[in-house]
Parts: structure tokens; C-alpha cells; sequence
């Protein structure tokens, strides 16, 4: 007889960063191994979807969308983020300073894409079999290696996951008109927060 399941599996950054830190917990709690991996494979996972999930929220067309369905390097998914938007950079200082202006307590992180394919890489290179577990699974400075490069990525991608991301491409004409003042520094700051504050 066949069975049904209703597994609920989201899909978005935060939700594999999160299941990484579950899984690191669960490590040390359950003393399994396995959950290790398990936590390399969601926060690896994690940073592809970041960059896919930018690359929406800058606006990019359903043709780019559709030719990056199928990748998951780290080089390629930046590349065409930094195509679709090239102010991309800019765009998120300009958040910081924005939210700064208004009294939030946030800052989002400028993507730093080389540190994400370093972490990106060396988190995949955890995922495959280990055919010399003597130098790996057999060796406790391995495990201790491989526990604090988790810790390790855990703490450098939080920073990404602990502001939530904006939608770019939905600045109004007003909006826009003051990135654009920044951007060209047409317009001193002090005036640019101003405007900010006063809604205009």
C-alpha cells in the first residue's frame, strides 16, 4: 500500500542556515556524526540560495532566472548577479546608510563573493567519501578541523542571514532619486538624511 507524505521543507536561505545550526546542535546533543555533514551540506546550500534568491530581488529577467536554475557554482551565480544589477554594492551601502539615517540597528553585509566560494568550496569538499579514513573519519584533529570550519562558517554567513534582505528594484521615484544623489555625491549627506527624515 502506497504511503503519503506532507513534508514541509523550505527552501529559502535563512531556512538552510537555520537547519545548519539545528544540526550542529543536534552533533553534540545526540554525540552523531552524521548531523555534521548534514550541517555542512545546509549552510553549503545556503549560500547558493542567497545569491539565487539576490539575483530575484535585483530584478532579473525570467531568462537569467531560467539559465541559473541549473547552476550552483559560486562564480557563475555572482557573475550573473553583478550583470543583472552592477550597482549591487552600492545599492546595499546605500541601505546601510538608510537604515542608519532612521535608527535601525542593522547592517547588511556587502557580498564578499570570494569568501563565499572559499566557504563554498571547502564546505563541499566535506561531502564526499572519505577513502583514506585514517588522514580523516579516524583522526580526531580531523573532526576537530572540520568542527571549528563549521563554527567557523556559521558565524561569517549569520551576518548575512541576520538582516533581512530588501527589495532593490522597488525603490520609488523619490527612492531612487536619493540613491542617486549618493551615488554621484551630488548631494551632500547630511541633505540626503534630511530628505530622508523629513519623507521627501
Amino acid at each position: 500500500m502506497p504511503r503519503y507524505f506532507n513534508f514541509i521543507h523550505h527552501i529559502d536561505a535563512t531556512s538552510h542556515f537555520n537547519r545548519a545550526v539545528i544540526c550542529l546542535e543536534k552533533a553534540f546533543t545526540f554525540l552523531d556524526s552524521s548531523y555534521l555533514f548534514y550541517a555542512a551540506l545546509e549552510l553549503r546550500t545556503s549560500i547558493e540560495r542567497l545569491l539565487f534568491e539576490y539575483l530575484v530581488l535585483v530584478g532579473a529577467d525570467e531568462a537569467k532566472i531560467g539559465s541559473m536554475m541549473n547552476t550552483y557554482r559560486i562564480k557563475d551565480l555572482s557573475r550573473a548577479l553583478y550583470e543583472t544589477e552592477p550597482e549591487f554594492d552600492k545599492k546595499i551601502e546605500y541601505t546601510n546608510f538608510y537604515l542608519k539615517t532612521i535608527g535601525a540597528d542593522l547592517e547588511m553585509l556587502v557580498l564578499d563573493k570570494n569568501k563565499l566560494n572559499y566557504y563554498y568550496g571547502k564546505l563541499g569538499s566535506y561531502l564526499h567519501n572519505f577513502k583514506k579514513p585514517a588522514g580523516s573519519t579516524q583522526n580526531q584533529e580531523w573532526w576537530n578541523t572540520l568542527i571549528q570550519f563549521l563554527e567557523e562558517s556559521r558565524a561569517y554567513l549569520y551576518e548575512y542571514f541576520k538582516v533581512p534582505r530588501g527589495f532593490f528594484n522597488k525603490m520609488n521615484d523619490i527612492g531612487l532619486e536619493l540613491y542617486q544623489s549618493y551615488k554621484d555625491e551630488s548631494v551632500s549627506k547630511e541633505d540626503i538624511k534630511k530628505r530622508i527624515l523629513d519623507g521627501k
